[in-house]
């Protein structure tokens, strides 16, 4: 078995890459699950799923913010070894997760981490 003109250091850069790629993935699945799980009343909830990295963002959103595109704009810095951070500052939001809300009575980021361990195999 040859490397047929490729440098096995190239490999290191290859894994890197198809790493950061998986993780912007992961990142992007669990945040489009927290938005189509949670439960909406004005729409701040669902808007403050807040993704950044190397540390907390401990802001809160209105209800005109879309969730999903400030998140893809925040997994593109991802890096390989950057902490991901995912997280929701609404002052109810322990309370929805606690099944305070009939819409969302299982919580939103216990789920939301159940059906990504299982698609992920985590």
């Amino acid at each position: 078995m040859g490397w047929k003109g490729v440098k096995p250091t190239s490999f290191s850069f290859d894994v890197e890459k198809q790493a950061d790629e998986y993780v912007k993935k992961i990142t992007m699945d669990t945040v489009q699950s927290l938005v189509v799980s949670s439960p909406v009343d004005t729409g701040a909830y669902r808007a403050s799923h807040i993704v950044s990295i190397g540390s907390g963002d401990y802001g809160v959103r209105g209800p005109e913010t879309n969730a999903v595109q400030d998140a893809a704009i925040q997994a593109v810095k991802f890096k390989l070894g950057n902490m991901v951070y995912i997280q929701n500052n609404q002052p109810y939001a322990e309370r929805l997760e606690n099944g305070w809300s009939d819409q969302a009575q299982q919580g939103i980021y216990n789920t939301t981490f159940t059906y990504i361990s299982q698609k992920y195999g985590g």
